[in-house]
């Protein structure tokens, strides 16, 4: 047959085709990044002839345009959509969003909006299980017309997202006319693989995730390819690499074979929120997961500064830095339990310091978002021993390791000077006890508004810098201790802790500086053997 046969035979056999179910809708498996797992699908048209076999779309789908009954198919695909949906609610099966193209002739022929509702009211399926997906060419050639269509479309609720994007027409700059959810952007264009084609691909997604759409790379085929998307931050991925178009009675068996379990629309917000924090940028950041009911913490997405970051501690990829996290067996842990409790429970960010493979680390994060007992944090992870070094009075050694574990604060004091000089801060207490800062004036502060009321006389006391160094040296082990009720950094609530003050003379000072250790009052561990190796070592000034 040759092509102008196969053109006649198409249009004059299309309704037949239609109704017959030669022509069906196959589905290929949408992937989030950060997760690698199915996460939707789109609908793809397939006309399967009983006479000719398999007419491919880049054959049929033109012929129809040119005749103008494309209309008719898209049509089909969505109600077949919608349809499938019905069908997997009613067996109980997981439910994530399908995406359905629309072209030109959609909105030529039909009322869009109208027909969309219509389908979805037919089956009761709500909007957020239905993407609607416009090409580039649609977008820019009837602009004036497809604003208002696309503003209305959101308006009711649907997700729209642009095809093929960067396939001849458009730029960044054009995005300024639209609100859209999702650019697509076809992975041919990186099939050179060179670095100008990466650099180009990385300033789009970085680009539009800016601007708050969300990207999609289709035609992924390869391991390198799916490996630059996860570095570069691109939000999903569609293609060969995770599966050909298949028929719907075969999508049941995809999801169960997947690596990862299927990720439902109950959970699509929460892992687009974590999206958009995937953004290579100057400061080290990463994306992490965390499941409060089995305290179990995994990296979703690292920069490349966190990447330098954590090479720099030792860590050659994300596995290492996930067991230190995750390890039970060690120090450390109770504090990272702490950490990640005060971000949940104040919503507030959070820092602490610790030592680790000896280096001194500070590590900072914040609330992304929290479904049921899981929580989206962003954190960061930095290597400051070189600044603590290059600090004068704050050289770190072996011993200050067991310390930074064991307190929660310490700072070291000078009455003579009236300054006090911050070596950690883990518990939030800041004002009037910063570096170089007036010893007296902080202290007063502290007294009168971190400590419980019937607490402050007894502090005062203990905490008293004209008296401080002469009742440290009448002390029978070098150490005045004791403990008061201290306010959480968080002051919502004015919920008050117990902490253990410590003050001991710093070896090597000329008995001029006092070190000032705040801890939990219940962790006493080898506070003693810390002290007298600190001592023996002289080596904090």
């Amino acid at each position: 047959m040759n092509t102008s046969e196969m053109e006649d035979y198409i249009v004059s056999h299309l309704d037949e085709a239609l109704e017959k179910g030669w022509i069906a809708a196959y589905y290929q498996p949408l992937a989030r990044t950060i997760t690698n797992a199915p996460a939707g699908a789109e609908a793809l048209a397939r006309w399967l002839d009983p006479e000719y076999g398999n007419i491919m779309p880049g054959t049929f789908i033109p012929v129809l345009e040119k005749a103008g009954l494309i209309y008719k198919v898209d049509s089909f695909m969505l109600t077949e959509a919608v349809k499938l949906q019905r069908r997997r609610i009613d067996a109980g099966l997981k439910i994530s969003p399908i995406s359905v193209n629309l072209s030109r002739q959609d909105f030529d022929r039909l009322d869009v909006l109208s027909f969309v509702k219509e389908q979805l009211s037919r089956y009761k399926i709500s909007q957020d299980l239905i993407v609607l997906e416009l090409t580039e060419s649609l977008l820019v050639q009837n602009k004036d017309k497809m604003t208002t269509v696309v503003k209305d479309l959101r308006s009711a609720g649907f997700r729209v997202w642009m095809d093929d994007f960067g396939s001849g027409y458009s730029s960044l700059i054009f995005l300024n006319d639209y609100t859209l959810d999702l650019i697509k952007l076809d992975m041919g264009f990186l099939k050179s693989f060179t670095a100008t084609s990466r650099e180009i691909m990385r300033s789009t997604v970085n680009m539009a995730k800016r601007l708050g759409i969300r990207t999609l790379a289709e035609g992924v085929e390869t391991e390198e390819q799916v490996r630059f998307l996860r570095e570069i931050g691109c939000d999903m991925m569609q293609g060969y690499y995770y599966s050909k178009p298949f028929p719907p009675e075969s999508m049941e068996a995809y999801l169960r074979s997947a690596d990862t379990p299927a990720e439902t629309i109950e959970w699509k917000d929460f892992y687009d929120r974590a999206d958009t924090f995937m953004i290579n940028s100057d400061a080290p950041c990463a994306v992490l997961e965390y499941d409060i009911s089995q305290d179990h913490i995994r990296y979703l997405f690292l920069d490349e500064k966190e990447k330098d970051e954590l090479r720099g501690l030792g860590r050659t990829n994300r596995q290492e830095s996930e067991f230190i996290l995750n390890n039970k067996h060690i120090p450390l842990h109770a504090k990272f339990f702490e950490f990640y409790k005060k971000i949940i429970n104040t919503g507030e960010d959070a820092t602490i310091y610790f030592s680790d493979n000896s280096f001194f680390i500070r590590m900072s994060g914040s609330m992304v978002v929290r479904q049921e007992d899981r929580c989206i944090f962003s954190l960061s992870i930095v290597n400051v021993t070189e600044d603590r070094m290059q600090t004068p009075g704050k050289v770190l050694v072996k011993t200050a390791t067991d310390i930074v574990l064991l307190f929660d604060d310490v700072h070291i004091l000078n009455p003579e000077n009236d300054t006090a000089d911050n070596l950690i801060n883990n518990f939030g207490i800041n004002a009037g006890l910063t570096d170089q800062d007036d010893l007296r004036r902080g202290l007063r502060y502290f007294c009168n508004y971190m400590i419980y009321p019937d607490d402050r006389e007894r502090y005062w006391k203990f905490a008293d810098p004209d008296t401080m160094i002469r009742r440290i040296q009448q002390s029978s082990d070098g150490i005045l201790r004791d403990s008061f009720r201290v306010m959480l950094p968080n002051r919502k609530n004015l919920k008050y802790v117990w902490r253990e003050f410590n003050l001991l003379l710093v070896p090597g000072s000329n008995d001029k500086k006092v070190l000032s250790a705040i801890k939990d009052s219940l962790a006493t561990d080898d506070l003693n053997i810390i002290i007298r190796e600190l001592a023996k070592e002289q080596k904090i000034i």
